[in-house]
């Protein structure tokens, strides 16, 4: 590592640290009076739990909200800033140093930390997930809101198809079900008013209906079951069926994966969840992306002076989050692809960068 690469790669990871902390403690000081404070006081919630539901927040907010990106832009306009202020660019450019030369401690930083958010929010942010959502359950969820909507579910066991007009996730519960199997001797069709599952005995139990058999290759001739309580003739469990309604924070990028892959052969709608699977991958190259649009923002700074420069750097910021938004919103809305959906803004930011980059002296 040369003598430049050190100056600046020593910088940089200061600031950034330093910029990390602000940032966390900024997001700590408003959730907590905004969203937190008349629950705490009114559950009189211990200072120790309050301290470990934000420590384990960290990763989601960091990751998820874009906090890393913005603290990767927000550092390399403050560092590079300073130093074109200060002439120091001007000096290295001078004397025959080519920019992309300069910089590439910064741009080898940016990769650096862009692989590790990716393996750091797949391990030690599964984990902390995990713990953030025990400690909101516990202290801070008193309403559960409805839990009661329609499931069906395709491709179960035994090639037999599941419709559930009402369903309580939180109970296991469900009401008003349609059970059918179509097959080429015969045609199954179970109608019941009550669904549940009994963790005792690991199955489904179905209660007070009919079963339907028609005999196509007989003239259609029919039988009929009554029903007063059976176990249900499928075997998969809720952790199959429901493995996707569990956040996806608490979940590796691959058992994520399968999980898709899983709700696929039930024939659950998956959109959505491909979406986030794939913006996975396009959040930790977006720090790459800001840092590379950050760099000639800084180098300009003179162009455009402290309060420009600063300002457009936080709109860029911001304009990049609303971008990913507005984009993987559209991918819920199966209006773009869910690829297309998750990597838009990233393009479209790596475009722009790459304008700045053509204007930038070197």
């Amino acid at each position: 590592m040369k003598t430049i690469d050190k100056y600046y790669f020593s910088g940089w990871i200061r600031t950034f640290l330093r910029v990390l902390i602000a940032l966390a403690f900024l997001y700590i000081i408003v959730d907590f009076f905004a969203t937190r404070q008349e629950s705490v006081q009114k559950y009189n919630v211990p200072f120790i739990i309050i301290a470990q539901y934000y420590l384990f927040s960290l990763p989601k907010v960091f990751f998820q909200y874009h906090f890393l990106s913005a603290g990767v832009m927000l550092t390399t306009f403050l560092v590079w800033g300073r130093s074109t202020q200060e002439g120091e660019i001007s000096a290295l450019l001078s004397g025959g140093i080519p920019l992309i030369r300069i910089t590439t401690s910064a741009i080898l930083t940016g990769i650096g930390i862009g692989i590790g958010s990716f393996f750091i929010e797949d391990t030690i942010g599964v984990w902390c997930a995990e713990k953030f959502q025990n400690i909101e359950k516990r202290y801070f969820s008193y309403h559960l809101g409805d839990t009661r909507s329609g499931v069906s579910w395709t491709n179960l066991s035994g090639n037999w198809t599941c419709h559930i007009l009402r369903f309580n996730r939180e109970a296991m519960t469900g009401r008003d079900v349609v059970i059918h199997r179509i097959q080429e001797d015969r045609i199954d069709e179970i109608r019941a008013r009550y669904i549940w599952w009994d963790n005792t005995q690991n199955r489904w139990f179905i209660e007070e209906g009919r079963h339907f058999i028609l005999y196509p290759k007989k003239d259609m001739e029919q039988e009929v079951v009554r029903i007063t309580q059976i176990p249900a003739p499928f075997t998969e469990s809720p952790e199959t069926l429901f493995a996707l309604d569990r956040p996806q924070e608490l979940k590796t990028w691959k058992q994520f994966h399968q999980e898709i892959q899983r709700a696929r052969f039930f024939g659950i709608p998956t959109y959505k969840y491909e979406v986030d699977w794939y913006a996975r991958i396009a959040r930790p190259v977006s720090v790459f992306i800001m840092l590379l649009l950050a760099l000639p923002l800084s180098v300009l700074w003179k162009r455009g002076g402290f309060v420009m420069s600063f300002g457009i750097t936080v709109i860029s910021a911001l304009c990049y989050m609303l971008c990913f938004i507005l984009f993987t919103g559209l991918g819920y809305l199966q209006t773009l692809p869910p690829l297309i959906s998750a990597w838009s803004a990233n393009i479209l930011f790596l475009f722009v960068s790459v304008l700045l980059w053509k204007r930038a002296p070197t």
